[in-house]
């Protein structure tokens, strides 16, 4: 009986970290809205916003400048402008940054 106990209290600590570290892993998403998306202007290192006109500095890559998005959660991070462009403002969508920069960006969870 007492090798069972033990037995169960060990699968019980295993999960328990299994847990703590999925839930505070870095593929940890947040749920955010799509508040404004910023396109590059003119390789210059500036992105103007869609719908507000706000200029913003962005970082450059080997074909320009690199796209943004701001979120409502105050955040403004930088994507790729081609592998993003199908996201809209006002749009719910699941998102994982590291940095600056989105890493993962999804529709569904």
């Amino acid at each position: 009986m007492k090798r069972k106990t033990v037995i169960l209290g060990g699968l019980i600590a295993v999960l328990i970290i299994l847990l703590v570290v999925y839930l505070s892993g870095p593929g940890r998403l947040d749920k955010v809205v799509i508040v404004e998306k910023y396109y590059p202007h003119f390789s210059d290192g500036k992105a103007i916003g869609f719908k507000t006109n706000e200029v913003i500095d962005v970082s450059k890559t080997e074909e320009g400048s690199n796209c943004a998005m701001k979120f409502d959660n105050g955040k403004i991070l930088e994507i790729d402008c081609d592998r993003y462009l199908s996201y809209r403002v006002d749009e719910t969508v699941y998102i994982s940054s590291e940095g600056n920069e989105v890493k993962t960006i999804q529709r569904k969870r």
